[in-house]
């Protein structure tokens, strides 16, 4: 059974959001994709529900696992770096990023949400 989150509840997870994704370089709103972005994202996103359980987290000790995440990963950061306004700026805000599975995790996240809707 799905749960409706309350206004309160969405609020905090748009501000967790935010806070993730700051200092990430422009990129192209999810309403201006062509076709072959949105079925990239979507396609993500859905990678991306495969390998996170029901709180958010990936089983790192799974090596089938670890390997998919990886992937999606490194797919993440190409396809980020397509739509991005800047793309010098984007290859080099990515090189040797910290937490890059909690922020390309969020990117995917909130496209795919952006798309699907």
């Amino acid at each position: 059974m799905t749960t409706k989150k309350t206004a309160l509840e969405e609020h905090d997870d748009a501000l967790n959001e935010e806070q993730v994704l700051a200092g990430v370089p422009a990129l192209l709103p999810a309403e201006q994709f062509r076709q072959r972005q949105r079925s990239a994202i979507t396609k993500m996103f859905s990678r991306l529900r495969g390998v996170i359980d029901d709180d958010g987290n990936v089983d790192l000790e799974d090596e089938d696992t670890l390997a998919l995440f990886l992937d999606l990963l490194a797919d993440a950061d190409e396809f980020f770096e397509t739509i991005a306004a800047d793309k010098a700026a984007y290859a080099e805000w990515s090189t040797g990023l910290k937490d890059s599975e909690q922020i390309f995790g969020t990117l995917i996240a909130k496209y795919g949400r952006a798309v699907g809707e």
